[in-house]
């Protein structure tokens, strides 16, 4: 039996008699701008990190913009497969986490801006993080590294590391929330 002849309605039934249970995907509604967010397109240039204020008001920790920013190695949001990986693993988050940019570090992006969560895929963008990030956002953040697309596709048992840095963030977020 076809499921493409079978009405949506009808397919969900047999299904249901089988003992299957259907799920949807859950897809982020557009944005309202003319570009919409993607999971896995990156950005030019992020923006600054807050500059921290000298009086005693603002001693209190800043709130971040952001929940989470996906950090790239140079030369990963070219390649096609590489861009799949992170869109595939990303659909595993909320949908707030869906929605995280992906800045690819190179030597156009100076500086990074605050977030609550930044997932660092290899040791020369956790390095890079480090250099580019304040001691006091890096201090209030949750900081989650792999291994980069391109080692994950050569190898697929890194992938591993993937889902436990995931599931990190996943975790943080839920306590934060």
């Amino acid at each position: 039996m076809n499921a493409a002849v079978l009405p949506t309605a009808e397919h969900l039934r047999l299904l249901r008699a089988l003992g299957v249970q259907p799920l949807a995907l859950r897809r982020a509604p557009p944005a309202a701008s003319d570009t919409p967010a993607t999971p896995a397109a990156p950005i030019a240039v992020a923006p600054a990190a807050p500059a921290p204020a000298a009086s005693a008001a603002s001693a209190a920790p800043a709130r971040c913009v952001l929940p989470l920013i996906v950090l790239l190695p140079a030369g990963a949001a070219a390649d096609a497969r590489q861009q799949a990986l992170l869109r595939a693993a990303l659909m595993c988050l909320s949908p707030a986490l869906q929605r995280a940019p992906c800045v690819e570090l190179d030597a156009h992006v100076e500086t990074l801006p605050a977030a609550a969560a930044y997932l660092a895929l290899g040791a020369d963008t956790l390095d890079a993080l480090g250099r580019r990030l304040p001691l006091d956002v890096q201090s209030r953040a949750c900081i989650a590294c792999s291994d980069t697309p391109a080692e994950m596709l050569a190898q697929p048992a890194r992938k591993r590391g993937l889902w436990h840095a995931l599931k990190t963030l996943r975790a943080h977020h839920t306590e934060a929330v």
